[in-house]
């Protein structure tokens, strides 16, 4: 299984902004581009700022065709939100494989 994650630190004072912005933009995008992925948003506890809370979204991938629809829609997607919210919403995306011991 792969994994892409993007884990979103955002200041406080636009989590509601960025929350809509999940629900109707960015969700929705990968949602009717890939059906069958799944995806799931989990808060970081481990506290890094008070002034921002910090999420990682994550969708499960089995080929990695899926992979890279997701890696292409998500760079053109959080480049828009960079331009709109700066470095109130601050991000980074890795890819990560699944380890069978």
């Amino acid at each position: 299984m792969l994994v892409f994650n993007t884990t979103f630190s955002i200041n406080t004072e636009y989590l509601e902004r960025w929350e809509e912005w999940m629900k109707k933009t960015y969700l929705p995008t990968f949602k009717e581009l890939l059906p069958d992925v799944v995806s799931e948003l989990y808060e970081v506890m481990a506290v890094v700022n008070e002034n921002s809370t910090n999420y990682s979204c994550q969708w499960r991938c089995s080929e990695p065709e899926e992979l890279e629809v997701i890696h292409k829609y998500s760079n053109i997607l959080l480049n828009n939100l960079s331009g709109e919210y700066g470095e109130n919403c601050l991000h980074f995306s890795t890819i990560l494989k699944q380890k069978q011991l």
